[in-house]
């Protein structure tokens, strides 16, 4: 991968945010064709984009956006209706637009072709046209041109009387026109700030007309000055948009024009024009570009490369006090001691920032969830309507990488598998649309992320009869097993009660690969589901990474960590009674069996004998309801859980490692798998 400029960067992170967010107004416009709001978002971000492009010089994914833009003009405009055709056209575009983005984002360039889109698209356009609108659009189209052939002229600018235009613009009763006649103060690429100035513009007025239009404002060609025809209202005056280009760094020079021919002219310098609006906005609270500055300093952009060393330095100085304080306990030095806890305390509070620092809301890697359950749905003939919450909820980045897939996954299954088709739906009386939930909560420092459906649910029978034809389960095993236990089934590797895999998932097809990330990231995973009443799938997730607490124990020579969140009680052997239980030793403890693991017979440890010197843990039964017996324990200390990658990651019985102040690396056992 090349290693494109920090310029790349930030316009491809921006780029990214934008696609999704034009996704999802996109998705927003189909379920409601009427919503003002709708269209508006998606041609702001649509002309965004087109802008963007266009300044950092990429033509193909600027013409492929200036095609979406403009035939979502034509629909604002009331001139083509939205049908399911013409979205597909604009999901397909978005969807070149977002491929050419991850390109420039790998090597800086574009190699993605959309010109057989932007032809599709220019062909809606035309096809969608009434013989009337043609007529307009060419006179139109005339127009601008002439207009365009000034657009390197000053003096050439303002060849559209005011008069005239106000016939075309149809003002409101309090609505008013003015012509602003904006200069550029920048000789070497005028255009660029000229995209600025008519962002800001949009933002701020109701834009009538441009002149030139914006094939010569983003052009080479472009002199540094064009005409705005602004409709406003709300008693706005000559001198509000007078002053609103003024406090516009961009802009050198501005006249407004109004309806009654009234002339305000302000000659902006930029040096002396600086000083004043400071000056003006400290007694008056602030204005706009002072409040926006604030914002960007309060919300900075950060290499993730930084933060990762930035954490590994945190991790060392964590393993650099575990060293000191072994040396300090075997040469009892007092002072030192005073000195290692200020130095503890540093340690906890760097620790704490750089986890804050890193952590990530969940939007992130759902935003574009909408966009993949519209697709397949309509794929599919079945209707869904799919909503999130609590998206805003902030995890880990690393926690959130791996992520994406399991969630992804767990979606298309609910839209594959999960909800029924509308005729079948009618059948069992249900509405034709389907429900699909995903929902983010947070408690404390655990996260939950629940996908819940209302669809068929889960055939208990069917996955007992699937697990003993696979052999999983014998027929005896499989009739004992309760509800909860059978739905932990579909996440044994390949198992499947479909027939026949589809392309988009199937269900029990992967969800193994689902429960190893999971529990890979120190999560859990909790089935619910009742038949014709739907399925949900809850992931229990921490919200950092693995920086823990854990009891140090040995087996024989070995040395192995047991996070302390999981343990209840820690026991001498020769203080419980051990019993046989269907042939397997077990612990009784208020009334309920404990099955005992011996750490040397699971761990496979060489040469090491049970004794009655032996201790035993019982874990928390939240956890999982079982005891553990190992030779002895041997301390506790905080320490960075390393998980496991490659062959060794998703190892049952072990989380990761760490490795103490001695450089000696110890594993760190998962008591749910072992």
């Amino acid at each position: 991968m090349v290693r494109v400029s920090d310029a790349t960067s930030t316009f491809v992170q921006e780029s990214q945010e934008d696609i999704r967010k034009l996704n999802n107004a996109l998705l927003d416009l189909e379920d409601d064709p009427e919503s003002s709001d709708a269209i508006e978002t998606v041609f702001r971000v649509a002309h965004n984009l087109k802008g963007n492009f266009g300044v950092m010089g990429y033509t193909k994914a600027s013409n492929m956006a200036h095609a979406i833009e403009d035939l979502l003009d034509c629909i604002r405009d009331g001139e083509l209706e939205v049908t399911p055709e013409r979205m597909d056209l604009i999901f397909e575009g978005v969807d070149h637009l977002e491929a050419m983005v991850n390109e420039i984002s790998d090597d800086g360039e574009t190699h993605t072709n959309p010109e057989a889109t932007i032809e599709e698209i220019r062909a809606s356009l035309e096809a969608g046209e009434t013989e009337s609108e043609d007529a307009a659009d060419a006179a139109a189209d005339e127009s601008a041109s002439d207009d365009g052939d000034a657009g390197s002229n000053p003096d050439d600018a303002h060849d559209v009387p005011l008069e005239e235009l106000t016939e075309a613009v149809d003002l409101a009763d309090d609505e008013e026109l003015f012509r602003a006649s904006i200069s550029i103060d920048n000789d070497d690429s005028p255009h660029v700030d000229a995209m600025f100035v008519l962002d800001a513009t949009e933002d701020e007025y109701d834009v009538a007309r441009i002149v030139p239009d914006d094939d010569v404002l983003e052009s080479e060609e472009f002199g540094g000055v064009f005409d705005a025809y602004l409709r406003t209202g709300d008693a706005v005056g000559s001198e509000d948009v007078a002053g609103f280009y003024d406090e516009n760094r961009y802009v050198d020079a501005v006249a407004v024009e109004g309806l009654s021919g009234d002339l305000a002219a302000a000659e902006a310098d930029a040096d002396s024009d600086a000083d004043d609006d400071a000056s003006e906005d400290d007694d008056s609270g602030r204005g706009s570009g002072a409040s926006h500055g604030t914002q960007e300093v309060e919300s900075i952009r950060v290499d993730v490369e930084q933060i990762d060393q930035l954490y590994n330095q945190v991790e060392e100085m964590v393993t650099s006090r575990i060293k000191l304080r072994k040396i300090i306990e075997e040469h009892d030095l007092v002072e030192a001691e005073d000195e290692l806890e200020e130095h503890g305390k540093i340690t906890s509070s760097l620790q704490d920032t750089v986890l804050e620092i890193r952590l990530v809301p969940l939007k992130k890697i759902v935003g574009n969830f909408p966009r993949v359950v519209r697709d397949i749905s309509r794929d599919q003939g079945k209707e869904i309507d799919f909503e999130m919450e609590g998206v805003d909820i902030e995890m880990d980045r690393s926690i959130l990488n791996e992520l994406s897939d399991p969630l992804m996954h767990l979606i298309r299954n609910a839209v594959d598998h999960g909800i029924e088709s509308p005729e079948e739906r009618e059948k069992k009386g249900k509405p034709r649309e389907g429900s699909i939930k995903l929902v983010g909560e947070r408690e404390r420092d655990r996260v939950s992320i629940t996908v819940e459906d209302d669809g068929a649910g889960l055939d208990v029978d069917r996955i007992r009869e699937k697990a003993v034809e696979k052999g999983i389960k014998t027929e005896e095993e499989a009739k004992v097993l309760d509800d909860s236990e059978v739905y932990d089934l579909i996440f044994h590797p390949g198992f499947s009660t479909t027939e026949e895999v589809t392309e988009v998932s199937g269900r029990g097809v992967g969800m193994d690969v689902v429960n190893q990330v999971v529990r890979g990231v120190d999560g859990s995973i909790n089935v619910e589901s009742e038949p014709d009443e739907g399925t949900a799938i809850t992931l229990t997730l921490p919200v950092s990474v693995a920086i823990v607490r854990v009891l140090f124990v040995t087996v024989g020579d070995e040395q192995y960590g047991v996070p302390i969140k999981n343990i209840d009680e820690i026991s001498e052997f020769e203080d419980v009674t051990v019993e046989s239980v269907e042939g397997r030793p077990a612990i009784t403890h208020d009334d309920r069996v404990y099955p005992l693991l011996s750490l040397r017979d699971h761990l496979d440890v060489p040469a090491a004998e049970a004794s009655e010197d032996d201790m035993v843990i019982r874990i928390k039964d939240t956890v999982r309801q079982v005891y553990l017996r190992c030779s002895d324990v041997v301390g506790q200390e905080e320490v960075v859980i390393k998980p496991f990658e490659g062959l060794l990651s998703g190892a049952p019985g072990i989380s990761g490692a760490s490795v103490l102040g001695e450089g000696e690396v110890v594993m760190i056992l998962d008591v749910e798998t072992l």
